[in-house]
């Protein structure tokens, strides 16, 4: 029997160097050792064995630190680092619109220069007589001198050192956080496209095997040597000049140039004594950033209060007779802040005139006239106490350009949560570049408007906001449905059915809200209060109760129900603020009088009226108040090319535009809402709602009974529709008596539901949620996609259902928008056939 060594244990760490036994002792304790080669080859697999680990974990670390990168977790990228990129993009932009503001002013300098030039050619000319001559000189002399004013305004502009520096907020850097991430993916993917057509160009396979072969040396050298790993980066230098005190935005705070964050613009800030009520306005108030401490009590010198701008405005104001002598100074001589196309200031009217700010703002369309401006580029506001004003102290600003064309971000995105009661909703900003807030302590709203005006963006502003608050509970009536589906499943109560139902469940909300008003102040009458006092008893009486009726005059018009819900909006808009209802009411016409859209006991009582564009005088003086108009505040000569522009009367008169929320920012608002609403159990049907009690069996059903909302793109009005996608329905909504080709859809369920429609809901939702008519025919098998829309669209009449944007919508891969179908329509219809 053969013997056989015992097993041979080595130690990958040692091998013996010594030559090998060959003489075999032939004693059973003393077996024979392996062999040179076999030591050899079990230190090289060990050895193998251990690089091969190193380079395992030298590899996942270098994928950790670049997934740690390429998401700018705090891992790599520090709060630090975020905070001096975004303060850079910043500086950035605002060197980027001082170039464009440099190149379009010295454009105009040189076509003037340009100008001159040919008039003097042409009076030089052989053919010309002298006098000609003469007045070709004098006209090439003023055209010169006017491009001298331009070329100096260039050079203000380039001179005009960098003030929006802002320290960013914890949500700013947030987001700049995710979005330094997606810049680092996009420009890694180019490298990658880049780099792998350079391999196939130039190295084919070799190249390759070269990147791997280094990819695993880097790998190798980063599982060796566990020093040699990624350092956070050092935080980068600012590119300019930082205040040496940080000045933090207060809220709402904006820079003047559009696109621009900063606190070099005014804010609009409420008098800490303020009395509540109608004249707890809003007040102007401005310092620059960078303003050093206020003057010392011997103060400036009088020549440092005196500028170009001053001179200018005290012509201006003596020739529109708002001063009768005398001159308007600087209040400090940092008072001013020159801006790109225009300036700002607070100045201090003269004395020994008896002017004050209340004599000179009614003058402001006569000085804007004189200034060579108009309303649309020329503001001026009072001051107010706490930001250093007095009687005589007036916040003034003009521009070159309308500063209300570029649309402004709501700061919404990105956010999730809202104070409404003490910090309010940002629904617009002024032309002193402040955001407005809608605070929801005694302030209701109407808001009116022509037809495509604006109004819906400046609600869905509202309602966002409103909804980060989790004490709002929201009744949402829709009276132009289905304009606001998108918050069905958000709302405590949602109204949309057409027609006298409808009206039926509005009143029905309405006087359970009137008679939720007894039960309310009982709860404030234990406290010995007679209205909301202290935000802690928001939530011991059940909630901030908001109101939204959009498009009014569907819901008061009713025949039936309209007097009964005028009279329980009166008595709301009486009482309601002070136990925590508010009203937000917009309609296209505010017509007044106990046959308007509106009772005198409502507009009456409304804290605050939001005008956008009106087609007449008469209807702009609805929507704000008797004489508006005369005074210059006339809603009718808004641009209606500037969506959203309007004027707001709360303790006085001003314009603003309301701030931009759609598309996907709104979607990711939607979801924050919806997320933050479930896990408080705060969504419908999570808690014991009293008003849904009330309307017995009229209540809203539970979410889930439709398609999950979602809010359509915006659509380009200017882009082609596809006409291969039309589906014939015209204006007049009428068909061409054709039958459809293919498929027997004339039948009905036995709820009374056309088979058709509910094919097509299901397509639809199969699709995604929305569908253009060609693909819909397409799976529905009709041969005509124009057929298949002639038939749908006649159902979807029979119910007085409306497609959103008259049927066009854009669906995702498709190269442009074309007439289709959403889901949530064709279950609107649904549920109307099965009613």
């Amino acid at each position: 029997m053969t013997h056989l060594p015992d097993r041979i244990i080595v130690d990958a760490e040692f091998v013996d160097d010594d030559e090998p036994t060959t003489t075999n002792t032939g004693s059973a304790d003393r077996p024979d050792r392996p062999g040179l080669a076999a030591r050899a080859a079990t230190f090289l697999s060990a050895a193998a064995l251990r690089e091969a680990t190193a380079v395992r974990e030298g590899l996942r670390v270098l994928g950790a630190e670049r997934a740690g990168w390429f998401n700018s977790d705090s891992t790599l990228v520090t709060d630090a680092h975020v905070r001096a990129d975004l303060l850079n993009d910043r500086y950035a932009t605002w060197q980027q619109e001082a170039a464009r503001e440099v190149q379009r002013l010295i454009e105009k300098a040189e076509a003037l220069e340009k100008s001159a030039d040919e008039k003097v050619a042409e009076g030089s000319a052989d053919d010309a007589d002298p006098a000609d001559h003469k007045r070709a000189s004098k006209g090439a002399e003023a055209l010169r001198s006017e491009a001298a004013e331009w070329r100096e305004r260039v050079r203000q502009v380039e001179l005009q050192p960098y003030t929006g520096h802002r320290e960013p907020t914890a949500a700013e850097l947030a987001t700049h956080r995710k979005r330094m991430g997606n810049r680092r993916r996009w420009k890694s993917i180019a490298a990658g496209v880049a780099a792998g057509w350079g391999m196939l160009q130039f190295g084919g396979p070799t190249l390759l095997g070269g990147l791997l072969s280094g990819l695993v040396a880097v790998g190798w050298a980063k599982g060796r040597f566990t020093t040699w790993r990624a350092a956070p980066p050092e935080i980068p230098q600012l590119d300019y000049a930082a205040p040496a005190t940080p000045t933090t935005a207060s809220p709402g705070a904006t820079a003047f140039i559009p696109g621009q964050t900063g606190p070099t613009g005014p804010v609009f800030t409420k008098p800490a004594t303020a009395a509540s009520g109608a004249g707890a306005g809003f007040t102007a108030s401005w310092t620059p950033a960078d303003s050093p401490a206020p003057a010392a009590p011997s103060g400036p010198v009088e020549g440092e209060l005196d500028c170009e701008e001053t001179d200018q405005l005290t012509e201006a104001m003596l020739a529109a007779g708002a001063i009768s002598e005398g001159t308007v100074r600087l209040a400090r001589p940092d008072a001013i802040t020159r801006v790109p196309g225009g300036w700002l200031a607070h100045i201090v009217l003269p004395k020994g005139d008896g002017v004050t700010v209340e004599t000179v703002l009614p003058k402001l369309g006569q000085v804007a006239g004189e200034m060579g401006l108009d309303r649309a580029r020329f503001f001026m506001d009072p001051v107010h106490a706490s930001a250093g004003g007095n009687a005589k102290t007036i916040a003034v600003a003009a521009f070159q350009e309308d500063p209300f064309t570029t649309p402004r971000t709501s700061p919404l995105v990105g956010m999730d949560s809202v104070d409404v009661w003490a910090d309010g909703i940002p629904v617009a900003f002024d032309a002193f570049g402040a955001l407005v807030n809608l605070v929801l302590k005694d302030t209701s709203l109407a808001l009116g408007g022509a037809s495509r005006s604006g109004k819906g963006a400046a609600l869905r502003g509202i309602i966002a906001g409103a909804l980060l608050d989790l004490r709002v509970n929201l009744r949402l009536v829709d009276g132009k449905a289905p304009g606001q589906d998108r918050w069905r499943d958000l709302a405590a109560t949602f109204i949309d059915e057409p027609g006298t139902k409808g009206a039926k469940r509005t009143r029905a909300l309405l006087e359970a809200l009137v008679a939720d008003l007894d039960r309310r102040a009982a709860i404030l009458k234990r406290y010995g209060m007679e209205q909301i006092d202290d935000p802690d008893l928001i939530a011991e009486l059940g909630g901030l109760e908001l109101v939204v009726v959009d498009e009014a005059a569907a819901i008061t018009g009713d025949k039936k129900h309209g007097a009964a819900i005028k009279e329980a909006l009166s008595s709301l808009a009486a009482r309601g603020l002070a136990f925590g209802i508010i009203l937000v009411i917009a309609t296209q016409v505010v017509t007044k009088g106990n046959d308007g859209v509106l009772p005198r006991l409502v507009t009456g009582n409304i804290t605050w009226k939001w005008a956008m564009r009106v087609t007449e005088t008469t209807e702009s003086n609805m929507a704000l108040s008797q004489g508006a108009a005369k005074a210059g505040w006339d809603a009718s000569t808004l641009d209606p090319a500037i969506r959203g522009m309007g004027i707001l009367l709360a303790d006085r008169y001003r314009r603003i535009r309301s701030l931009w929320l759609d598309g996907p920012d709104l979607l990711a608002l939607i979801d924050t809402i919806t997320h933050t609403r479930t896990a408080a159990g705060r969504l419908r049907g999570q808690w014991n709602d009293p008003i849904e009690a009330a309307m017995r069996g009229l209540s809203t059903p539970a979410p889930g009974h439709t398609a999950s909302p979602r809010p359509a793109p915006p659509v380009d009005e200017y882009d082609d529709i596809d006409e291969g996608q039309d589906d014939g329905f015209g204006p007049e909504g009428e068909d061409d008596g054709g039958e459809h080709d293919g498929l027997e859809d004339d039948g009905f369920t036995a709820d009374g539901v056309p088979v058709l429609l509910l094919r097509a809901h299901e397509a639809v939702v199969d699709a995604g949620g929305r569908m253009h008519t060609g693909p819909l025919a397409e799976a529905l098998g009709y041969e005509d996609s124009r057929k298949l829309g002639i038939d749908l669209n006649a159902l979807l009449r029979e119910v007085d259902v409306e497609r959103p944007a008259g049927g066009q919508l854009r669906v995702p891969g498709a190269d442009k928008p074309g007439l289709g179908y959403y889901a949530e329509t064709l279950a609107t219809a649904i549920d109307r056939y099965r009613e």
